[in-house]
């Protein structure tokens, strides 16, 4: 994992989705500086200490697929694919894990739609994950009030998951499990910079400068 620990750590990149609020368009396959973001987040998860990287493809999955492969710089990762009928958060968040090897301790899961998340970012959540109270095994970043990604859990969260208790990946989850939550404070509002429609998209280059293209087979 890093010089904090021997823990066994995973990563599950989410990358399912149907972007429906962005116009039909994989959000996954945005640019930033002619790559597209999740070449650049399996990188970083790569850089970061993470060397099993599950990606779970949906509905435009051999195109996001395609734009992993076609890297020679890109680590190897593990895909799993869901049915686009049959999509859903909480189901890729189990198909995921699903697919991790039994001896993986620990899982980051994150979403493909964060732009702005560095190496050091994943490694401050895996850190605090590593400090967090021996009662807790789940740690989420929280950002103003704001819950963030990606998130962390042990084993024994997993294993819930897999087994269908509660919704995980859905909205309400943290507070409905809040007994094995830590929230942890952090001012870095880049766990909470994700981009959910085209507005989000011109509000970044605005605010930030960080411009994201479109390839041009969905600009």
């Amino acid at each position: 994992m890093s010089e904090d620990s021997d823990l066994s750590v995973a990563a599950v990149v989410l990358a399912a989705g149907r972007g429906a609020r962005i116009g039909e368009r994989p959000k996954c396959l945005l640019e930033l500086n002619n790559e597209p973001l999740i070449r650049l987040q399996i990188r970083a998860l790569s850089a970061a200490g993470i060397s099993t990287i599950v990606v779970v493809l949906g509905h435009y999955g051999p195109r996001v697929a395609a734009a992993i492969d076609s890297s020679k710089n890109c680590p190897a990762v593990t895909y799993v694919m869901q049915a686009s009928k049959e999509h859903s958060q909480p189901g890729s968040i189990r198909l995921g894990l699903a697919a991790l090897p039994t001896t993986v301790e620990a899982v980051l899961v994150c979403p493909s739609d964060l732009p702005l998340l560095t190496v050091e970012d994943y490694q401050d959540v895996m850190r605090a994950f590593v400090h967090k109270p021996d009662n807790k095994g789940f740690v989420g970043p929280v950002v103003d009030n704001i819950p963030g990604n990606p998130v962390m859990f042990d084993k024994g969260v997993m294993t819930d998951i897999l087994a269908g208790h509660g919704q995980f990946g859905c909205g309400n989850w943290r507070s409905q499990q809040s007994a094995s939550v830590f929230h942890w404070a952090t001012s870095n509002r880049r766990y909470i910079t994700d981009i959910d429609s085209e507005d989000d998209r011109i509000r970044l280059a605005r605010d930030s400068g960080v411009e994201l293209h479109w390839p041009e087979e969905f600009a």
